[in-house]
């Protein structure tokens, strides 16, 4: 049954993720003078970001695997959203996207490729492919975007949907950004509306990405 599968895989990222958070982006979150309990969750709503991680990565497994009925891929995508989860959390938190995670991504984007191709050599060919067509529009779309926005698109926003379209192909990075920049012009609207922030706030973008991925996933888009 994939819960098997999908269960250990959510826990180790979970705690690769935790670990990270508490190591490099959020080190004075405790006091590394109480040892190993410093990595430890204690404060609710950080619990409740762990929490939200996991069913984040059995959720996107399970939906994965009801429309493709194939474990790597399943695992593939499951990892992608979990990785786009911590890059929206730190994105929201401090502005930045975190380099280092998105080459955790692509390093183990290449040990899935591994995978795939113990499974099927040939098949792993037409991934690439269209990994390759998928790498291209993402970059060069978001690259545009952000040429013609002036800074309101950063270049990590493109380094991300870079990793998107190694993970997604052309069809998920498409679906990806469709559904990411619906949601983000649905927030934009509301928070004009309702005068929370003018015309010049930029919004962080990997929170929409995270949940317009999520979406294609659930969807069967991705």
């Amino acid at each position: 049954m994939w819960i098997f599968i999908a269960l250990p895989l959510t826990l180790i990222l979970l705690v690769l993720m935790n670990y990270y958070l508490k190591r490099d982006f959020i080190p004075s979150y405790e006091s590394f003078n109480q040892g190993n309990t410093a990595f430890l969750p204690s404060k609710p709503l950080y619990i409740l970001f762990l929490l939200v991680i996991f069913i984040a990565g059995i959720v996107s497994f399970g939906a994965q695997y009801y429309y493709s009925s194939d474990y790597v891929k399943a695992a593939k995508i499951a990892t992608l959203v979990l990785m786009l989860l911590l890059v929206a959390y730190i994105d929201y938190k401090s502005r930045i996207i975190p380099e280092k995670v998105l080459l955790a991504g692509v390093f183990l984007r290449f040990v899935f490729y591994l995978i795939e191709m113990s499974v099927d050599v040939k098949e792993t060919l037409a991934i690439l492919i269209a990994d390759s067509i998928g790498i291209m529009f993402g970059c060069g779309f978001l690259l545009l975007g952000a040429l013609i926005s002036k800074d309101s698109i950063g270049m990590g926003d493109v380094k991300m949907y870079g990793v998107i379209g190694l993970f997604c192909g052309y069809s998920g990075t498409l679906a990806s950004m469709v559904f990411s920049l619906f949601l983000c012009f649905i927030a934009s609207i509301i928070l004009l509306l309702f005068k929370k922030k003018d015309r010049k706030y930029k919004l962080p973008l990997a929170p929409f990405v995270f949940a317009g991925t999520l979406l294609a996933v659930i969807s069967g888009s991705s």
